[in-house]
């Protein structure tokens, strides 16, 4: 049950951030279920009751960062769609990969708690799917709906391009030591995120391109 709302208190806020932070880094090193409540408290240095009383409890943590993960995404793509209203549908697309991209790479560790916690049937994993993932996919499909219905893109199968797109997407931010390991290349760097940007345009460009004869159509 939710509580009332509270007073607005710089110290409380910034205790709950510290709380926060604490439960991103000891979830994406020990797993949710390797992670206890004070483990949580000693990581940020707070009285064990104080995450019952913000939080609710570990699952009620949980449930924070990913909505705040979220919700801070949805609210960047709002301003950059109105700061680039007019926009082609390829340039918005990939201008929207590009947030998408540097996005994970600045939110790691929850990046990779949520894409774990979705590899698992569960009831939070279809809470998620249900509220932020189906939103998540709105967000590209209709830009690519909208460059099929102008006859900009080919007329493909929306799901199946983000599928393709998705995998090359997710795959370096839910396994980075698979990817500094195995491929030596740093998925933190600002030189990988460019080259993971422009490989990401160059498979959406050559699955989107509309043939001559739909061209002329």
């Amino acid at each position: 049950m939710k509580r009332g709302r509270e007073p607005i208190n710089r110290g409380t806020d910034q205790t709950k951030a510290r709380i926060l932070a604490a439960a991103a880094k000891l979830f994406d090193a020990q797993g949710f279920d390797g992670t206890t409540v004070r483990q949580i408290a000693k990581e940020a240095d707070v009285n064990l009751a104080l995450i019952s009383y913000h939080f609710q409890g570990k699952r009620g943590l949980l449930e924070v960062l990913i909505a705040s993960y979220y919700e801070t995404f949805f609210r960047l793509l709002a301003a950059q769609k109105a700061a680039n209203r007019g926009t082609e549908p390829l340039d918005e697309l990939i201008a929207l990969v590009r947030l998408y991209v540097f996005f994970q790479r600045d939110h790691a560790a929850v990046t990779r708690l949520i894409q774990r916690e979705l590899s698992v049937e569960s009831m939070l994993a279809r809470e998620v799917m249900t509220v932020y993932i189906h939103r998540w996919k709105h967000s590209f499909a209709s830009i690519i709906e909208d460059g099929i219905t102008r006859g900009v893109f080919a007329p493909l199968s929306v799901d199946q391009v983000l599928l393709a797109m998705t995998s090359l997407l997710v795959y370096p931010y839910l396994n980075p030591q698979s990817v500094r390991e195995v491929y030596y290349l740093e998925p933190g760097s600002d030189e990988f995120c460019e080259w993971l940007v422009a490989s990401v345009e160059q498979l959406l460009r050559s699955l989107l391109k509309p043939s001559p004869t739909t061209s002329r159509r």
